[in-house]
């Protein structure tokens, strides 16, 4: 397979495998007690282990490891926002995903929001926040509810 063609495999195996998810963390440490956690990852049996290595060597970033709780799983992921910034981003702003278009949009403006610490004033983070809850079926699996979250954030407009 040359590389046009391994592109436009991995393409249509992220729109269907892949998960852009921006993971919503309580921590009570966090300026705001809240944290945004941006990760993409693709998770397959490990008879396809081999897929998920070519792929992390083609994007050149991200780890291949069993998932956690599941001994017959493997999970490419990236979680480094840089890796996520430089590598991630730019893949599939050039190469349309179809199916998870609209999620990553809304993760890639999240990410890119979060690197230019927009999430450190207040009202830029309650943006981030509700952008988060429109991902993946509306926030419908988060263990949070959106205004749960808005509530818990106060008033004041900057956090030092």
């Amino acid at each position: 397979m040359n590389q046009d063609q391994f592109i436009h495999y991995l393409l249509g195996f992220a729109d269907g495998e892949g998960c852009f998810c921006i993971a919503l963390k309580k921590q009570k440490s966090a300026k705001m007690r809240w944290v945004l956690d941006p990760v993409f990852h693709i998770t397959q049996h490990v008879r396809s282990k081999k897929i998920l290595q070519d792929l992390q060597k083609f994007m050149d970033c991200g780890s291949v490891i069993k998932k956690y709780g599941q001994k017959d799983t493997m999970i490419f992921i990236v979680q480094s926002r840089r890796e996520l910034v430089d590598k991630v981003i730019p893949f599939f702003r050039k190469n349309k995903l179809i199916v998870k278009r609209k999620n990553f949009e809304i993760f890639a403006e999240v990410v890119e929001s979060l690197d230019k610490h927009k999430h450190r004033n207040l009202k830029d983070f309650r943006k981030l926040v509700k952008k988060v809850f429109v991902m993946n079926n509306e926030g419908k699996y988060r263990k949070y509810k959106l205004e749960e979250v808005l509530s818990s954030l106060g008033s004041s407009e900057t956090i030092r």
